[in-house]
């Protein structure tokens, strides 16, 4: 039985729990990713929920690229990870799993409150898997836990080598302030804004087939989680002469694309009263371009300041024109997380940041990439934090 608790009052002992650690990217474990991209791929439901669909990828294209790492040091992982993921995203807690896994560490990782059918089909995929014999030394390694006790997070913290704190600046300030073993580290994945930018030209050039292949794409991106993702994009910027005709027909073809995409009320009551608060708040919003009730677009100001604290939800995308790409630079705080792009040619990316160097980013990826997460994560390399050097002479 895979060890996932419903934790509500009682604080548990963990009396089945036993501490593993091996050598990141251990056969075992990968082969344990493997499997789990091809069980979550013989579900039928996953057909129904995109990120379930890009998590199986995710994990072959994963397993692919690291069963040939070679491996030039003798490393093991730290011991206990502690994964404490967001309540509003029902896919990252597998992600976090898997980065303490590849590294090398027994894991416990306290899971989504919220009814998410994603959360319920990942868990059965593990559940099954932990059965078979070969992965048996990972079945008590590994816990899933549910629960809104804060004693429990404390009891937890005070066993591990480290956590993985995902969340709102306010959650992990208040995480952070809970003691933990002398050794243990933290990595934190706080509040992050992520944006679009499109080369004007490029997109000009496109037939409206390719128009719509990049539009899908920003699709993905943009409403696979409401935009509630860190690295969904708010914000489009146009890099180029302004084009009223091209920004209208790639907006009302977006409009299209997410006719089928299904929202409930609350959805739309929640993206309607976030742009009221937004408009009454920023005096640098100055035309909100209505597509549907799926689609708002809002023109804003060259003059604004601090984008990330405009956030778009379900839907809602504010729009700028600049000249060039070495003006965007004003735009990005230490808030800016991931940047996707179309039309730009990497040594151009690489220039902007060289002669730029802003404060903020931490991604740089084509259109459609934005939600690819992986080892590499907010500036960490999180295989190598969550791992240990073992030095002999």
């Amino acid at each position: 039985m895979l060890p996932i608790n419903i934790i509500k009052k009682e604080i548990p002992e963990f009396k089945n729990f036993k501490e593993h650690t091996f050598e990141p990217y251990n056969k075992i474990a990968l082969n344990f990713l493997l499997e789990f991209s091809e069980k979550l791929k013989g579900n039928k439901l996953i057909y129904k929920y995109p990120d379930l669909f890009h998590l199986i990828f995710w994990s072959k294209n994963k397993f692919n690229h690291l069963y040939n790492i070679k491996k030039n040091n003798l490393k093991l992982g730290r011991g206990t990870i502690f994964h404490l993921c967001p309540s509003n995203v029902p896919t990252n807690f597998i992600y976090s799993f898997f980065f303490g896994l590849m590294s090398g560490n027994s894991n416990i990782v306290k899971i989504p409150s919220k009814n998410f059918k994603q959360k319920e089909i990942i868990l059965n995929t593990l559940k099954n898997l932990f059965k078979k014999k070969k992965f048996r030394m990972f079945k008590n390694s590994n816990i899933f836990i549910e629960y809104d006790n804060k004693l429990l997070t404390e009891k937890i913290s005070s066993i591990c080598d480290g956590r993985l704190i995902w969340g709102g600046d306010k959650k992990i300030n208040e995480v952070c302030k809970i003691w933990t073993p002398e050794r243990s580290i933290d990595l934190k994945f706080a509040d992050r804004y992520s944006f679009s930018i499109f080369d004007v030209k490029k997109m000009k050039s496109l037939s409206k087939m390719d128009l719509l292949k990049v539009i899908k794409k920003f699709y993905l991106d943009s409403y696979s989680f409401g935009q509630a993702a860190c690295n969904s994009p708010h914000f489009v910027f146009w890099i180029g002469k302004n084009d009223k005709i091209l920004k209208n027909k790639f907006w009302s073809l977006l409009n299209e694309t997410v006719s089928l995409k299904e929202f409930n009320d609350k959805d739309m009551f929640n993206k309607y009263a976030k742009l009221l608060e937004d408009i009454v708040y920023n005096k640098n919003l100055i035309k909100i371009n209505r597509f549907s009730n799926k689609i708002y677009v809002v023109n804003v100001k060259k003059k604004v300041k601090n984008i990330e604290n405009i956030r778009g939800i379900n839907g809602t995308f504010y729009q700028l024109n600049c000249s060039n790409l070495n003006s965007l630079n004003k735009y990005i705080t230490k808030k800016c997380q991931t940047i996707s792009y179309y039309g730009f040619k990497r040594n151009h990316l690489e220039n902007f940041i060289k002669k730029n160097k802003p404060l903020g980013i931490d991604r740089i990826v084509p259109i459609g990439k934005s939600l690819d997460i992986d080892f590499y994560w907010d500036g960490y390399n999180c295989i190598e934090e969550l791992s240990r050097y073992i030095r002999i002479e």
